[in-house]
């Protein structure tokens, strides 16, 4: 990265300041010079504060950049140019602040541009992404860019002459080696979940086998005594407990099967004879309504020849119904059409009436015009008459009101003189607030680290208790054992071989006698007595398998008690028992006390200033508001005249009211007029809409009366016609006959359902006895009772199958279970042990008591020091070398640093240093991290640095040699910038950026020697 402009406005002493780095040129190296406190190192702060926010060391606050001087509502802007990888960037970074007269801060902002086309393209305009964006750019944070970038005032050679611990903070941050130790920790929980996950899986494997089902099986129940942490026995006898519940459920299911085929038999009786007997009753009862059916016949052949003789008739009758029909039509419609000549006579009088009406009305035509045209012109003040009549009341009260806000304006302007006075230029003290706030937060930090020691301090000792107690049961279930194996040995075990083998030695005796050879060893027999005690034989036995028993018993005990007090001894290392001892913070608070009440007195003086520049503020705000009142008043002073001018001319009257009078009043005329007017024209047009709708209505009944009349002489020679083809010789016949037509639908409905009633008796009756042919009726309570005991019988089988089903099912997925957790914990022991091995070592449980963190800074720092020890060698002429002292101890240990003098051929401190070659290791070793925090921050390209002040203690040949390797870098094309008051670099080097200050402002300019 390569600057090229810097712009400061309120940024420490420069209020509105530009700095051009493009004056460096090929002259890479230039320096800084200028007074003390003119602002020389606020350049790196204003870069380093542009880029990421922050100062250019850690001592700085953001607070701490504002300038004094800066206007209270003036913010803080950097805006920062560089060049990285031939691209161009912009960064616009404006610092939060309060202005005067406010209580809230005014947010911060941040811009980011990038070169495109030449110009610049915002990136980012919210402070968290552009944040983000820039360190993704740069590939560095802010504390690596702090050491490549700038190499500040005394931060280096505090990083040389400190402790292990303070220097593993600052790689740690350099490097990122917290992930290290988070690996450590993450292992290290792994190993503690794996150890209960072990424990867990073992918990479950007992739970699962005491729940397994034994069905009653004695053999089951026998192999259940086994121990479940004795997986390779509980595998063997898994299958056990599937093949018996197999056997017992398969004889379950053949009885189920045999029951379930008796009772089917059962129900088949029982459902067959229950049908016999229904379709005997249904029998029975259809023979009975068939014969009653029967005496209908004589009846229904009469009303069949009835039916015959009203369909031959019933043409006539629609004929002579039409005819009728037609008649009365006719008549109405005659009826209609002398109403309907009656209507067009009334609406032709009231039509020539209207006609009348409207022309006697339209004579006043002339006058209603000239209304009208006085309406038109002065509509629009009558329709603001509101206003010109406020406008006549207001006129007085304008010119009070002006000549009162007058007075308040010379009242407002003391009052604000006097909060002014009280004032006094009086600012609030915030800045003393934030580092109160600062200590009372450090303080609480520290209180809450010592009393978690204090808590820790608690567990730690109840920890040790816990120890001592499981040591004390560890050593006595040692004892136990020991107890136990030495009564094991003190059994004699003579003959304990032939141990229930005393039926077979019975049978032996039985079979030989005195003299004869005997079968076992080959040998003549002497005598057959009783020589062996087998209840003595059996006791010993027994008691050999208790002691047995009891020893796994106490082995158990003891592996889990050890299995405890190796955890609770894990447990124990983790605490830091130096630690453990501080935990007095009674101080502390009370100092937190302190510092509370001193920031309460401040912030109630802050508050009281605060509450006079409020004051002050409404007071200027309430002189700002009256002035505008004085000016609105003058204005609507001017504009009433101008109103009441207008109304005056345009109307011709000067009072409102009797204007609206007679507005009022012509425009009633005029409403009138028109209302009437149109009332007559809409009369008119609706008489002579409906005349025309009545004399079309006419028109209409008249041709349907001529249609009518044709269609009655129509239908009369029908009838005529159809009476000579049935036989009738005239219409009286006629009409006795057609008074029966009503009756032919019941006639029909009567003689269909005899019909259908008859045809379904006969089929069903010859159903039902084909049913019962052959067919024998049983008792059918008898049937009723087998059936139910066959079905209780079913369904006891059916229960006790279930039952059993159930109990498979639940050992089934129990014993799967089982299989999968003793696989797991195979699997898991295997692994276990090399899982310990590797958490111990990264711990630092090893040769070198190293933490994998501590190893990794180790391997830093010494990549550090050799690329430091290439300049150093040549500022000291090959004297010095930095090297790091090796000691083996717990902790941060072995980042201390030593120098190794070439000249006495050892080591010695590095305090041993003297000023000038304390400079020079500090300088070698700032560009050795600079140069290995580059190569691992991705080979970052930072293409300049600036050195902050220690050449004034180097001799003049170590100055030369200092300048010499800084000129190297200038070489390699990096441009460097130094701060220093020492007169010899001015002339050792061309180009000078000059600070000058003028009081409370300071100003650059480069210059060229």
């Amino acid at each position: 990265m390569r600057p090229i402009t810097l712009k400061l406005n309120n940024f420490g002493p420069f209020l509105n300041e530009k700095i051009d780095f493009n004056y460096v040129n090929n002259n890479q190296l230039f320096l800084i010079s200028g007074k003390t406190g003119s602002g020389k190192t606020m350049i790196f702060d204003a870069i380093v504060y542009a880029l990421f926010g922050e100062a250019s060391t850690k001592d700085r606050k953001e607070s701490d950049l504002r300038s004094h001087f800066a206007e209270s509502k003036m913010p803080m802007v950097v805006e920062f140019e560089f060049k990285l990888r031939n691209q161009y960037f912009k960064i616009k970074r404006q610092g939060a602040f309060v202005k005067e007269g406010n209580k809230n801060k005014t947010l911060g902002q941040l811009a980011v541009y990038q070169m495109e086309t030449e110009k610049y393209e915002l990136r980012e305009s919210k402070i968290t992404n552009g944040n983000q964006f820039i360190k993704e750019l740069l590939g560095v944070n802010a504390e690596q860019f702090r050491q490549l970038f700038i190499l500040p005032q005394g931060e280096f050679k505090r990083f040389l002459l400190s402790k292990s611990s303070e220097k593993q903070e600052i790689l740690r941050t350099l490097f990122n080696s917290q992930r290290f130790e988070e690996i450590q920790k993450n292992l290290s929980e792994d190993v503690k979940e794996v150890r209960g996950q072990i424990e867990q899986k073992y918990h479950l494997l007992e739970t699962n086998w005491l729940d397994l089902e034994t069905f009653n099986d004695e053999t089951l129940i026998e192999n259940k005594a086994i121990n479940p942490r004795q997986t390779n026995q509980v595998l063997e006898v898994l299958n056990v407990f599937d093949e018996k519940a197999e056997h017992i459920h398969n004889k379950l299911k053949q009885q189920k099967v045999e029951y379930k085929t008796k009772l089917n038999d059962a129900e088949a009786c029982l459902k067959n004879n229950q049908k016999l007997e229904e379709t005997l009753n249904k029998l029975e009862e259809n023979q009975r309504n068939y014969e009653r059916l029967l005496t209908q016949e004589n009846n229904i052949n009469e009303k069949i020849n009835r039916l015959n003789a009203i369909n031959e008739v019933r043409p006539i009758a629609h004929l002579l119904e039409s005819k009728d029909e037609l008649y009365t039509k006719q008549q109405k419609i005659k009826e209609d059409i002398n109403k309907k000549i009656k209507i067009i006579s009334e609406f032709e009088i009231q039509i020539e009436k209207a006609n009348e009406q409207l022309d006697a009305h339209k004579n006043d035509s002339d006058k209603i015009t000239n209304i009208k045209n006085f309406i038109e012109k002065t509509k629009l003040f009558f329709e603001r008459s509101q206003k010109y009549k406020e406008a006549y009341e207001e006129q007085q009260s304008f010119k009070e009101g002006f000549i009162s806000l007058q007075t308040k304006i010379d009242t407002q302007i003391k009052q604000l003189d006097e909060i002014k006075g009280k004032i006094n230029g009086r600012v609030p003290n915030y800045k003393k607030i934030e580092q109160i706030n600062e200590t009372i937060y450090r303080l609480n930090n520290e209180v809450t680290v010592l009393k978690q020691n204090e808590l820790d301090k608690k567990e730690y000792l109840q920890l040790q208790e816990r120890k001592q107690q499981k040591a004390n049961d560890s050593k006595k279930l040692s004892d136990e054992l020991q107890q136990l194996t030495n009564a094991y040995k003190k059994i004699d075990k003579t003959s304990i071989d032939l141990n229930n083998k005393q039926d077979l030695i019975s049978t032996l005796q039985s079979a030989i006698n005195v003299g004869d050879t005997c079968p076992i060893c080959g040998n003549q027999v002497h005598t057959i007595t009783q020589h062996i005690d087998f209840d003595d034989l059996t006791a010993r036995h027994q008691s050999l398998a208790q002691l047995e028993q009891e020893k796994n018993d106490r082995t158990e005990d003891k592996i889990k008690v050890e299995s405890e007090l190796n955890y609770i001894e894990e447990q124990l290392a983790k605490f830091d028992e130096e630690k453990l001892e501080n935990i007095n913070y009674q101080e502390l608070e009370v100092e937190v006390k302190k510092k509370t009440e001193q920031k309460q007195i401040i912030e109630k003086e802050n508050e009281a200033i605060v509450e006079l520049k409020e004051l002050q503020q409404q007071y200027e705000q309430q002189y700002h508001q009256l002035e505008l009142d004085k000016k609105t008043k003058q204005h609507n002073l001017k504009q009433n005249e101008i109103t009441i001018n207008d109304f005056e001319n345009t109307t011709g009257y000067s009072d409102v009211d009797t204007f609206i009078e007679l507005f009022e009043n012509n425009k009633s005329e005029i409403e009138k007029y028109e209302k009437t007017l149109d009332e007559l024209e809409k009369n008119i047009q609706q008489y002579k809409s409906k005349l025309a709708i009545e004399q079309n209505n006419r028109n209409h009944l008249s041709n349907n009366l001529s249609e009518i009349e044709l269609e009655i002489k129509n239908i009369s020679v029908k009838i005529d016609d159809e009476m000579k083809h049935i036989g009738f010789t005239d219409l009286e016949q006629v009409y006795n006959t057609v008074s029966k037509v009503s009756e032919k639908e019941t006639l029909e409905n009567e003689i269909t359902e005899f019909n259908k009633s008859k045809q379904s008796f006969e089929v069903v009756i010859s159903q039902l006895k084909e049913e019962i042919s052959d067919k024998k009726l049983e008792d059918t309570q008898h049937l009723i009772e087998a059936f139910e005991q066959q079905q209780q019988a079913f369904e006891l089988i059916c229960t006790e199958l279930s039952q059993h089903e159930y109990k498979v099912a639940f050992n089934n997925k129990k014993i799967t279970e089982i299989r999968d957790i003793i696989g797991k914990l195979e699997s898991e022991l295997k692994t276990q042990q090399e899982v310990f091995q590797l958490a111990e070592i990264l711990a630092g449980k090893n040769e070198q008591k190293l933490t994998l963190e501590n190893y990794v800074l180790i391997y830093y720092l010494e990549r550090i020091l050799a690329q430091a020890n290439q300049r150093l060698s040549l500022m000291t002429g090959q004297r010095y070398q930095l090297t790091r002292r090796s000691q083996v101890s717990q902790g941060y240990s072995g980042l201390e640093i030593d120098v190794f003098d070439a000249h006495s051929n050892q080591s010695r401190h590095i305090s041993s240093l003297s000023g000038g070659e304390t400079f020079q290791a500090s300088l070698a070793l700032a560009l050795g991290l600079s140069e290995i925090v580059q190569q691992e921050s991705g080979g970052i390209a930072l293409d300049s640095m600036f050195v902050d002040e220690g050449f004034g203690t180097l001799d003049q040949e170590t100055l030369e040699t200092a300048l010499d390797t800084l000129l190297s870098l200038k070489s390699t094309g990096r441009m460097v910038g130094i701060i220093s008051h020492v007169s010899e670099l001015k002339q050792r080097i061309p180009l000078i950026l000059e600070v000058v200050t003028e009081q409370y402002q300071s100003t650059t300019t480069f210059k060229k020697q």
